[in-house]
């Protein structure tokens, strides 16, 4: 059973607090949109929010929540593996994996031709 206390989840098996939310989705962010402006905007364009409110997140100071949450892991693929770990269900991680090892081979066979067509 889950109980709740204050604004941390109590679990023999989870205990996570809002900073630790926050830290982790922040770095998640960083990891693939940079620090930037542009990362900023980019936070901004995928889920409606201000400029502060996405520069808090990506520096890890406020945690999104609800909608926002979803929609920053719809967009990014290091904050869906951060909730994927943080629910315990981090083995369903390798099936991200997997899209982005497909797509990278794909690339490299279109390579693969181009320069065999050359020769």
């Amino acid at each position: 059973m889950v109980s709740k206390n204050g604004s941390q989840l109590r679990d023999s098996r989870f205990v996570l607090s809002d900073s630790d939310l926050a830290r982790q989705i922040g770095a998640a962010l960083r990891e693939e949109l940079g620090a930037t402006r542009r990362a900023t905007k980019t936070v901004m364009r995928w889920t409606g929010v201000s400029d502060t409110t996405a520069r808090a997140w990506l520096q890890g100071r406020a945690s999104p929540s609800g909608i926002h949450l979803v929609a920053l892991a719809a967009h990014s693929d290091p904050v869906m593996i951060v909730l994927l770990r943080l629910t315990g269900h981090g083995d369903l991680e390798l099936g991200l994996r997997l899209r982005e090892i497909e797509v990278g081979l794909v690339q490299l066979l279109a390579l693969v031709r181009e320069t065999q067509s050359r020769e």
